[in-house]
């Protein structure tokens, strides 16, 4: 059990969702302050921002799509390395996060300051990007207690001290019964519960369907399914580049990993079909990325030679994208592709 000791303490604190929010998105927040996430953890996105402009790039075209909207932007590392790509010509790119537009973001690029604010028109024919967003939503997380009962933590803001709190609302129990069953669970056993990110996902959807060409819409992160979520759950934080402890105080990230199945049922109830959920290395071998779309592969100049630079820009690229293939790191992230009519598109009746 995490946190409760030997004898059951008498419950302090707040639930985890509520700190976890003033932690990231309070006015001291991870988010909200700072020079933002890229200087305590490394994403797909920092490593090889190129690579994944290519591919989602080429995505977007494969689908049809006039716009690239990205939501959880970070400071517009993503939506920049696609401005400057030549095959991105034409595409209307926008992208939000909870921070006012970064002063380097090219001029190119739309900004909305939060998900609220994003014009309706930037979902309209697009590819709306979530890339590790749903894994920053605060969400309730239980844990059985001794008598096979589950129960809300309750964690210390300041020092991240957990105890236990009283049954999980029905909403929670609800999901949880359905999506991270605990009647079976051993004492000490958690579940994250995913009905926050269920929710954003659902808003997302019900934005681009009342658009008039509707959208794709992709979800990407760390992910898990019904039949292997982790007993202990995920919840952990990010300082420095280093896993620390997740104490909600604002200094590091708090993060944990998405019921990806969970969040698929809620975009086909908000209105998505053609569900696709698979991992990023089968996602970009499919996009070309391992054959030579990205220069990844092929020849390279010899070393002490005239080709010197572009033997160490091969090696690099090389090294990035075997990082994001790699099935045991970010090539096992979870990709879930929707698709989601617009009005335009919808048959009567």
């Amino acid at each position: 059990m995490h946190g409760t000791g030997d004898a059951r303490p008498t419950p302090v604190g707040v639930p985890w969702a509520t700190a976890w929010e003033a932690a990231l998105y309070g006015p001291r927040g991870f988010f909200t302050a700072g020079a933002g996430p890229a200087d305590h953890f490394r994403t797909a996105v920092h490593a090889a921002p190129d690579v994944l402009a290519r591919a989602l790039v080429r995505l977007a075209r494969d689908l049809g799509r006039s716009r690239l909207l990205d939501l959880g932007a970070g400071r517009g590392e993503l939506l920049t390395a696609v401005s400057v790509l030549p095959e991105a010509a034409g595409l209307a790119l926008h992208a939000a996060d909870v921070v006012p537009r970064p002063a380097a973001l090219p001029a190119a690029i739309g900004w909305s300051t939060g998900l609220e604010p994003v014009p309706g028109g930037a979902f309209d024919d697009a590819l709306v990007v979530a890339w590790e967003l749903l894994d920053d939503v605060p969400c309730p997380v239980l844990e059985v207690d001794d008598d096979g009962h589950a129960r809300t933590v309750l964690v210390d803001p300041g020092t991240g001290r957990e105890t236990l709190g009283t049954p999980p609302a029905p909403p929670d129990a609800a999901w949880c019964a359905r999506w991270w069953p605990l009647a079976d669970a051993e004492p000490g056993d958690r579940a994250e519960v995913g009905l926050p990110r269920d929710a954003v996902w659902a808003a997302v959807v019900a934005r681009a369907g009342v658009t008039p060409h509707g959208a794709d819409v992709l979800a990407v992160d760390y992910h898990h399914g019904r039949d292997d979520r982790p007993p202990t759950g995920t919840l952990t934080g990010f300082r420095a580049g280093r896993a620390v402890p997740p104490v909600p105080d604002g200094r590091c990230d708090v993060t944990a990993h998405v019921a990806l199945d969970a969040v698929a049922a809620a975009g086909e109830a908000a209105g998505a079909v053609r569900t696709r959920l698979t991992d990023q290395r089968t996602a970009l071998l499919e996009l070309g990325v391992a054959h030579g779309m990205h220069g990844a592969e092929g020849p390279a100049p010899a070393a002490g030679t005239a080709g010197g630079p572009e033997l160490l820009r091969a090696l690099a690229r090389r090294s990035a994208v075997a990082e994001l293939l790699d099935p045991g790191a970010l090539g096992g992230f979870g990709w879930l592709l929707q698709h989601v009519p617009g009005v335009a598109g919808r048959t009567p009746g």
